[in-house]
């Protein structure tokens, strides 16, 4: 198995004192991978430590797990258990069985890196996994990165045997009299990846008998471009990019004026800065984010999987965490005594004048006539088919905050103050002229807003 030390090497998989872990099914390649590393754990200076995921779907899966544990106890590996319900992973997250095994697995390989301080973590994937993977992308429509997936590194992802093919692994387990087991469930063409493997690729070799190492070719190529694009689209997104810890940001001007290439891989990029998460979205959720990035009046979001939303909002294109909708609030405020808002970060003071107090310009801290207010006044948050009298007319509330540019996740929360069922005052953006101090005004009410733990002018 040569090819297996030259693979490590070329790709540099491997350092002196790394701790390696493996996720091992008890199957030939599983068992070749771990027996070739165990061998030269010495010399390579390396750690081994095994995880073993019984997925609770087949007969054979128990004397597999046993199989494992086992053999681990006999090369004094470090080993651990996890049995998963898969069944019940796949329904409660509505994915297929074979998406709910992959989530799985490597929920439980993140969980064992941490407490093990993982350095790599060594798959058994070869090279006509590789083909079939690079098949199975294609069929189902994908980019450079799909026809890219499973390279021989990715990360701290390592495949040490993604240049041997299946039947050299099978060799190297009769020479080596290793034994394993074989999933039934991969002789069944239900999935679409078992019929690539049993029907697609058989009838791919009548064209080519090197079909597989064609395959791999276009992958390597693939992979090189996305790296080379991976590597642009990094340079533009640290110049122009804003993440804070619930939203990542993206100028739409900057975003416009890039190649479409660079435009999907930007759209991406603010997905995975927020989420974490290196799966990509479907075309048709990118193409459903460049129809609202292209766009030039008011805002517009598309909600994405995982609770994302996806907006543009004047000149800027982001991704923030789905908010809950905000409840209706209403509170009747006497307004010599200070208010705190519950359902809102906002706080009101007011105090009383003699005369005349010169407002100042801008509408966190106002002025107005209290013989115009009364003694009560009402604060809620914003009802459908509120209007504004404004000195030209009658203007939408909806219309006035699209055209103040105010961020659609504060609408909806902004407090609104209220004087017989008529909103006088926005606090930020709108006074109305009937309370406005007047030369007949012989008593000011100073009212403030501020938002809670922030500072804001006042008079």
């Amino acid at each position: 198995m040569k090819q297996v030390w030259r693979t490590i090497e070329q790709y540099e998989m491997l350092q002196p004192g790394d701790n390696v872990l493996l996720g091992v099914s008890g199957g030939p390649d599983s068992m070749a991978l771990l027996h070739l590393l165990y061998s030269s754990q010495e010399r390579l200076g390396i750690r081994l430590f095994v995880v073993h995921v019984h997925h609770g779907l087949r007969p054979e899966a128990e004397e597999e797990a046993q199989y494992v544990q086992g053999q681990c106890a006999i090369w004094g590996i470090p080993f651990r258990l996890f049995r998963v319900d898969v069944t019940a992973w796949a329904q409660e997250k509505g994915m297929s069985l074979e998406q709910a095994g992959h989530e799985a697995r490597f929920t439980c390989f993140r969980e064992m890196a941490k407490v093990w301080q993982i350095d790599k973590l060594a798959l058994g994937h070869h090279k006509d996994d590789r083909a079939e993977s690079s098949l199975l992308h294609l069929i189902r429509g994908c980019g450079l990165d799909g026809l890219a997936a499973m390279p021989p590194k990715d990360g701290w992802i390592i495949r040490p045997l993604a240049q041997v093919s299946k039947k050299d692994l099978l060799h190297y387990c009769e020479a080596q009299h290793l034994h394993y087991f074989t999933d039934s469930s991969n002789l069944e063409p239900e999935c679409l990846r078992n019929q690539i493997r049993l029907e697609l690729l058989p009838q791919l070799r009548k064209y080519n008998p090197r079909i597989v190492d064609a395959l791999l070719r276009l992958q390597e190529c693939c992979s090189a471009d996305s790296d080379y694009m991976e590597q642009c689209t990094e340079q533009i997104w640290r110049q122009y990019s804003s993440s804070e810890m619930e939203k990542v940001q993206f100028p739409a001007a900057v975003w416009q004026a890039q190649h479409t290439a660079m435009r999907r891989r930007l759209l991406q990029r603010l997905y995975r800065q927020l989420t974490g998460v290196g799966e990509n979205l479907a075309f048709r959720q990118i193409a459903q984010m460049e129809h609202i990035a292209w766009g030039t009046e008011g805002s517009q979001q598309l909600l994405l999987p995982g609770g994302i939303v996806f907006y543009r909002r004047y000149g800027v294109l982001g991704v923030e965490w789905q908010q809950k909708q905000q409840e209706a609030y209403h509170y009747c405020w006497q307004w010599q005594k200070p208010l705190r808002l519950e359902e809102a970060p906002y706080e009101f003071i007011g105090t009383v004048a003699e005369g005349q107090v010169v407002p100042r310009n801008h509408h966190w801290s106002v002025s107005v006539d209290a013989e115009q207010i009364g003694v009560t006044l009402e604060i809620r948050n914003r009802r459908a088919g509120d209007r504004l009298q404004l000195s030209g007319g009658h203007k939408s509330l909806k219309k006035f905050m699209i055209d103040k540019k105010i961020p659609a996740e504060e609408r909806n929360r902004l407090p609104l103050v209220l004087c017989e069922g008529k909103i006088i005052w926005i606090p930020g953006y709108f006074l109305a002229e009937c309370v406005k101090i007047t030369a007949k005004t012989t008593k000011t009410a100073v009212l403030q807003c501020r938002k809670k733990n922030a500072q804001h002018e006042s008079l």
